[in-house]
């Protein structure tokens, strides 16, 4: 989004905000004061490479995009905690001397969890009132669960002045997503999100938290994303269950070869993996094979970016899509079909599952100019096949999560 359209949508939401919370109560509205409102814009991410890797202390290449979540709010003198969605048309309040968790309202466990976090490390966390929307796809794969952690991260950092380092901010948000929500990710949406810088993507090597910025420019091709509107709740998929096999595999690894410095998948090669592969089960030893391939497939993908080798580029993700539907097994019937219809057009250089996978969306490089082409043809064979139409969502890459004055 350009400034002056990020600015009109805090504008409105703003006002929105005001008639949520002010208007009607004589004694907000004598304290009131527009300018004290905190404005805070989250973005989305797309993952290029990297599929889970994360939680295998391995690698993966992702950038922030331009489809936000968008946070406006103001601290007030009680405990209590207020959020309206407008995107869900939806209010909660909680208190902050108890915070549990919530059955019926899920999205509010995001916030929740959160601030449970920073409480829990020590920081001074008052009471306040806030309006949440977004023009980033929910369970599409684009990480709107930890545009929202590190976007509430963010705002109440700034409103009660606290001092977080950034790593930290990524780890609270990520345990609030572990150990509140239920969901076992790793830290690749939360640091991409908090970290990412526009035109840049962001090598990341989950063993020490290290990384590196990469120039990210496609040239005349750009991020194609084909949401598939088959909608999953992580907490509810198979998602836990990979992350337990690759420890399961990681303990067979170690003690098959006595090696005590084995500890993360990413710890494996490949010429290891296939010495053993007539001793460890079937299953983990595809499971295995996925995490060590991709990682390979992360440092081909950023020589390739390096070089602007597209082509390359395209074939890589290709790859990554086969090993997640076969070794991975979290593709669906309608994820396979948009990357083998997509790939067949001579307009797209490659496309794979994006996020955890279990529904959700695909990712595809694709010539700038051909957009509209694309996606006619592959509305009218999915509608075909599926009895509706898919959604369609062009990238350009964005700064990370920040604080915006308007």
């Amino acid at each position: 989004m350009k400034k002056s359209e990020t600015n009109i949508f805090f504008k409105n939401l703003q006002d929105l905000f005001c008639g949520k919370f002010i208007r009607g109560c004589k004694e907000r509205e004598n304290a009131f004061k527009k300018e004290n409102l905190i404005n805070v814009l989250s973005p989305g991410r797309v993952n290029i490479i990297g599929e889970h890797t994360d939680y295998n202390l391995g690698l993966a290449i992702s950038v922030a995009v331009n489809k936000y979540i968008f946070l406006t709010g103001i601290r007030d003198d009680s405990n209590k905690v207020e959020v309206y969605s407008k995107y869900l048309n939806e209010r909660c309040k909680f208190s902050l001397d108890k915070i549990g968790y919530d059955e019926k309202t899920q999205w509010i466990n995001y916030i929740k969890g959160v601030l449970k976090e920073y409480i829990k490390n020590g920081y001074k966390i008052g009471g306040f009132s806030i309006v949440i929307d977004s023009n980033l796809p929910i369970a599409a794969g684009m990480s709107s669960s930890a545009a929202l952690e590190v976007g509430i991260a963010k705002f109440i950092e700034e409103l009660f002045n606290l001092k977080v380092d950034k790593k930290d901010t990524v780890k609270y948000c990520n345990s609030a997503e572990n150990n509140f929500v239920g969901v076992k990710c790793g830290l690749l949406d939360q640091f991409t999100v908090a970290y990412v810088k526009k035109n840049n993507a962001i090598f990341l090597n989950f063993k020490d938290l290290s990384y590196e910025y990469i120039p990210f420019n496609l040239g005349e091709n750009t991020i194609l994303i084909i949401d598939s509107n088959e909608n999953r709740n992580l907490s509810d998929t198979e998602y836990n269950n990979r992350i337990d096999e690759c420890k399961n595999a990681v303990k067979i690894i170690s003690s098959i070869t006595k090696d005590s410095s084995i500890k993360s998948l990413s710890d494996v090669s490949l010429d290891l993996l296939y010495r053993l592969e007539e001793k460890l089960p079937e299953k983990l030893f595809r499971r295995t094979r996925h995490v060590v391939t991709e990682n390979n497939r992360v440092l081909l993908l950023k020589e390739s970016l390096l070089k602007s080798e597209i082509k390359k580029l395209g074939l890589i993700l290709l790859k990554s899509h086969n090993s997640l539907k076969y070794d991975y097994e979290v593709s669906t019937e309608r994820l396979d079909f948009l990357v083998d219809e997509v790939t067949k057009l001579k307009w797209v250089y490659g496309a794979r599952l994006m996020g955890a996978g279990f529904g959700g969306s695909i990712i595809s490089i694709v010539k700038k100019d051909k957009v509209s082409d694309i996606i006619e043809i592959i509305s009218k064979k999915f509608l075909k096949k599926f009895a509706e139409a898919p959604k369609f969502i062009e990238c350009l890459s964005s700064d990370g999560t920040k604080r915006v004055s308007i």
